[in-house]
């Protein structure tokens, strides 16, 4: 067995003044400056655009080139001839499409999990919007826009049903026009969109996840999908 030996008492008055020198406020030790206390000011980024969810939709696709992130469904809306004053009245919660939502291709073909990929015509993936009946295309925007105002504050991990602007008996699959909303039970507090089991949305979760929630409009809370949203709900 080995045997321990003492410290020295040179190395414990060594040890004793490195102790008093960084209890009494030394501001270098053996030669190198000390990390100085400095206060960490904490914030919350505001979530208000003060702007209109019309104003925000038409900015962020052809108006601040080069940043057209719903340039598809502007164009959609455009093709559609919706009135585009529900995007300014008051008391609504709006669901956006970016550009990947609408069309994305990958690995060679156009995905399952976007508009033109997911709605096909005569069974084959759409290319553009005058591919599709423009009722079809106006009824699947009204879809997005729900009735009262929903964000994170006002929803829990249980699906909640919300009216939309989609004309009742329209879609078979979902006769009432109900567009479901709810949040993620974990630390990450995710927002999903018609999360039903077995539905599509709930296998495939990425067609039901949104991606930026909470951006809060002058007339309502704006929640922006990279995935296609379905009519379905159950």
């Amino acid at each position: 067995m080995k045997r321990m030996h003492k410290p020295s008492p040179l190395m414990l008055l060594a040890l004793l003044a490195v102790l008093i020198s960084t209890g009494t406020g030394c501001r270098k030790m053996f030669g190198l400056e000390l990390q100085q206390d400095s206060e960490h000011i904490t914030s919350v980024i505001d979530p208000r655009i003060n702007k209109s969810a019309w104003q925000f939709l038409q900015e962020r696709s052809y108006m601040r080139q080069p940043d057209t992130i719903f340039k598809r469904m502007y164009d959609g809306l455009i093709y559609a001839g919706i009135d585009t004053a529900e995007y300014t009245r008051a008391g609504r919660t709006f669901i956006f499409l970016n550009n990947d939502a609408i069309y994305r291709f990958a690995s060679g073909r156009v995905q399952a999990d976007c508009f033109f990929g997911r709605y096909l015509v005569a069974g084959k993936v759409g290319t553009k919007w005058s591919d599709y009946p423009k009722d079809f295309v106006k009824n699947y925007f009204l879809y997005l826009i729900a009735q009262g105002e929903y964000s994170f504050d006002d929803l829990t991990p249980d699906n909640k049903e919300l009216g939309t602007l989609m004309p009742k008996g329209v879609e078979p699959l979902n006769p009432e026009s109900i567009i479901a909303l709810r949040l993620v039970n974990d630390r990450f507090s995710k927002m999903r969109v018609n999360d039903y089991p077995g539905t599509v949305s709930y296998t495939a979760q990425r067609f039901s996840e949104i991606l930026t929630g909470g951006i809060i409009s002058t007339n309502g809370p704006i929640h922006v999908a990279n995935r296609v949203v379905e009519y379905r709900i159950k």
